[in-house]
């Protein structure tokens, strides 16, 4: 079956759309490459320094930079060519206009009627955080297009084969080193892949394909978790930490811990041997992963991140019938990376500007979108 192609330009409705969001899309980094210009401190600094260091030494200073090394590599080839830092951030640019795209194409693919595919791109578009990154040579900006990239190829891939198949691991290869949280789009890929397309299958020969992919997905988280460098995931429990970087103890607190921390046994055995702390922890950590309040960030700013999100939040569970009843695939991925993403905050922290979050922003708007469609008064399909 050759996949779904949407033609965009063929319908004026559909032009007039694009060409709104263009402008919106031009207007919103414009004004934030202008008001910020390109943000060479914080985790910019370390990133340069890892690539003169690589440029010295051929290798990273520690293993857990190889899962950064994307970004590194790219700033290297820069240095190594003396060209401006500012072409990486017309790169990140050009990706996220590239996302952008797919999003909206991914949208008219999942709901025929336009109008939700031009509300849910300018819902992604207004979500200025998101656009923030842009200007920043962090690795986000690359990780939230290179995602957005791959989920958008493929919930709409409508057939399993090589040709197919080779962008997906591709894909997941270049966000694997992009950031570390690559790793977690691993179980909601091959999951989707599997109910999409291995639904037939003998119950045998399914248990035996999750049973493979479980297993191979484990033994390469251990070894991330494992990679060293400035990781460790016992002291966010340590000095229960919420945010990142940030702790909320003085001291740090006897908890009972293995040698082997940094590893799946280390996490498991953490949970079971202090399951009062760990519950605590999980619940204040889940407030700040959804609630996106932070102390330290203006009331503008906070009211802007609750009526904002605490509103897409509520039209996603309001949507959740129409997902389990028409596009129940697709459901089963968005969730897997939500879910996970929230597990890695829980058995972690959250980041000081909710860049965690921020990853799976573009799955909630799509979840949203069908109760959206309702306040239209007209179904998601347009008829």
């Amino acid at each position: 079956m050759i996949p779904e192609k949407t033609h965009i330009a063929l319908h004026p409705r559909l032009n007039k759309q694009v060409a709104g969001l263009f402008l919106l899309w031009l207007s919103i980094n414009t004004f934030t490459l202008l008001h910020r210009g390109i943000y060479l401190e914080g985790e910019s600094a370390k990133y340069i320094r890892e690539a003169n260091f690589y440029l010295a030494n051929g290798r990273v200073s520690t293993p857990n930079f190889w899962l950064y090394f994307v970004q590194i590599g790219l700033i290297a080839a820069c240095i190594k060519t003396h060209l401006s830092l500012a072409w990486i951030v017309a790169l990140q640019l050009l990706l996220n206009g590239a996302a952008t795209i797919a999003f909206f194409k991914t949208l008219s693919h999942l709901f025929p009627n336009k109008t939700l595919a031009f509300i849910g791109t300018g819902l992604l578009l207004i979500t200025y955080p998101y656009q923030e990154f842009n200007t920043f040579l962090y690795t986000e900006s690359l990780f939230y297009s290179f995602t957005l990239i791959l989920s958008c190829y493929l919930i709409r891939m409508r057939a399993l084969s090589a040709r197919n198949l080779l962008p997906v691991f591709a894909g997941l290869i270049l966000i694997c080193f992009t950031r570390p949280s690559g790793l977690l789009f691993l179980p909601p890929v091959f999951l989707y892949l599997f109910f999409m397309f291995f639904r037939h299958w003998s119950i045998p020969k399914k248990m035996g394909l999750l049973g493979l992919l479980t297993v191979a997905f484990l033994l390469f988280l251990n070894k991330a978790l494992g990679s060293g460098g400035e990781l460790d995931f016992m002291l966010p429990f340590r000095d229960e930490r919420i945010i990142c970087g940030v702790p909320t103890l003085r001291g740090f607190l006897p908890i009972q811990t293995t040698a082997q921390g940094n590893s799946l046994y280390g996490l498991l055995y953490y949970v079971i041997h202090n399951p009062s702390q760990f519950l605590r922890m999980a619940c204040l950590r889940t407030l700040a992963f959804f609630g996106l309040y932070r102390n330290y960030f203006s009331l503008g700013h906070n009211l802007y991140l609750l009526v904002f999100f605490q509103s897409i939040h509520a039209a996603a569970l309001a949507s959740l019938g129409y997902w389990v009843k028409v596009r129940p695939y697709p459901l089963v991925f968005f969730l897997s990376a939500i879910g996970l993403t929230w597990l890695t905050v829980i058995m972690t922290c959250d980041d000081w500007h909710n860049r965690f979050y921020l990853t799976i922003c573009p799955f909630l708007i799509i979840l949203a979108l069908p109760a959206t469609q309702k306040l239209l008064k007209s179904p998601p399909d347009g008829k």
